[in-house]
């Protein structure tokens, strides 16, 4: 062992180094991701940065035992990549947030930029090992790719490291693709899939024909805004005769001198070409398009999404492309008597309601007669007509009950407008029973096992 330790090179160190911090790295990330996660960030399956490490561990343990085979490196690396790749993606959001100081989206910046960190010096580490070299000598490489005739034990480790190798990256890779499949574009963490063959069934039997996607607005050169056109659109979320294509919803708090009440926002983009809504008490209205003229396209394809309009400050809105549930993401102005903020607004592809659903968040769903039964955490979810869904943008509108007991809804300084503090459930009698949320005349419900009081 002294001799085989003796011949090694500086690189195959650094490489052990890398899988040590990787493995850090992954044992750190699995209890603090979902705090630390945008709340956009399930789309994109935050959890495989953690099994990508795992993998690259791996990988380089097996590496660490036959080093002469150097090209298994190459799956650490990979590994390694992916995991820092994946973070890239994730960071953006919140980086976005602390420069406009609007803080809509959740997460942690300071643990993501731990993270990015930790992530860019195992890829910097495991690029820089095997440039340093593995061996001191070239030679010795090639006497330790030689495996003598009745060395079976050299045989063993080659063999075995090789399935290794494969199991991990395969398995990685499996997670990775399962993750992905069970976990809806728009939902709230990757293990929660509300879709029910009831919901699947209500969806199929809603009467809404019209596809978001199929809409192309072209950009025009010049704008009338005193249009009657214009000036007729509403700023509510109805309009007879008319389509919705796109919805764009927002909220903003700020403690300033100790008001966290939200200001609210949406607007809607209509299949004529034209938009109205509100941001906080000012009403907007303009032309949107999704088809630019810029560089000759001639508004032939969807590459851009803007809204334009003569109210002051929001003459131009520009959105980009998001992932998870909102598709697009644009900031608009927001002014107050006491200054000025940016709002972020979210949008996606308009499709109507078609259910609710009740997200518990693992919550044990166990309870006693008479003591109060925290539901603070549990999230209650909107199901498009397409099958995509996220929680019910204003919780406060949510109502609920609960089978023989009651439910007590408490909010921030007791202002309904500073949104919700607490929700706590009361049952008066044992046995199965149902909590039950309604919203925009939908219902969802989940059982409750509820045990008798103690006897004193």
């Amino acid at each position: 062992m002294q001799n085989f330790f003796k011949k090694l090179g500086i690189g195959y160190f650094i490489a052990a180094g890398a899988a040590v911090l990787a493995l850090i790295t992954a044992i750190i990330f699995f209890p603090t991701y979902k705090a630390a996660m945008a709340n956009n960030a399930s789309a994109l399956v935050p959890q495989t940065i953690g099994i990508f490490l795992i993998a690259g561990v791996i990988v380089e343990a097996a590496l660490l035992v036959v080093p002469q085979y150097r090209f298994i490196h190459i799956g650490a690396m990979v590994m390694y990549a992916l995991a820092l790749f994946k973070e890239i993606l994730l960071i953006p959001p919140l980086i976005a947030d602390e420069i406009n100081n609007v803080h809509y989206q959740g997460g942690n910046l300071g643990t993501n930029i731990f993270y990015m960190v930790m992530l860019v010096i195992i890829v910097a580490a495991a690029i820089a090992a095997p440039l340093v070299g593995f061996y001191k000598k070239e030679e010795d490489v090639n006497e330790d790719m030689k495996i003598a005739k009745g060395n079976v034990l050299g045989i063993v480790k080659v063999a075995v490291s090789g399935a290794v190798v494969l199991a991990a990256i395969l398995t990685s890779s499996l997670i990775a693709l399962d993750l992905k499949s069970k976990m809806n574009v728009a939902g709230e963490d990757g293990s929660y899939n509300p879709i029910t063959p009831e919901i699947k069934k209500a969806a199929e039997e809603y009467d809404y024909s019209f596809n978001p996607k199929e809409v192309l607005i072209q950009e025009q050169a010049e704008y009338d805004f005193n249009a009657d056109a214009v000036k007729n659109v509403p700023t509510t979320e109805t309009r007879d005769g008319h389509n919705m294509v796109y919805y764009f919803e927002g909220a903003y708090a700020e403690g300033y001198q100790g008001d966290y009440s939200q200001t609210y926002a949406y607007l809607c983009l209509w299949e004529d070409g034209l938009f109205g809504g509100k941001v906080n008490d000012t009403q907007v209205r303009g032309y949107w398009f999704n088809s630019s003229i810029a560089e000759g396209k001639e508004g032939t394809v969807k590459d851009c999404l803007k809204m334009v309009s003569n109210v002051n400050h929001y003459d131009s809105i520009i959105a980009q492309e998001a992932t998870g549930f909102y598709q697009y993401q644009a900031y608009a102005y927001l002014g107050f008597s006491w200054g000025t903020r940016s709002m972020i607004l979210n949008g996606y592809e308009y499709y109507p309601e078609v259910a609710l659903a009740l997200n518990t968040q693992d919550s044990v769903l166990e309870a006693t007669v008479g003591e109060e039964y925290d539901m603070s955490s549990w999230v209650p979810t909107r199901i498009l007509k397409n099958l995509s869904f996220s929680s019910v943008f204003k919780p406060v509108d949510v109502t609920w009950e609960a089978e023989d007991g009651s439910v007590k809804i408490s909010y921030v300084d007791d202002n309904r407008s500073r949104g919700i503090s607490s929700i706590i459930g009361t049952f008066n009698e044992a046995g199965e029973k149902k909590v039950t949320i309604k919203w925009n005349g939908f219902e969802a419900d989940v059982t409750v096992k509820v045990a008798e009081a103690p006897a004193e």
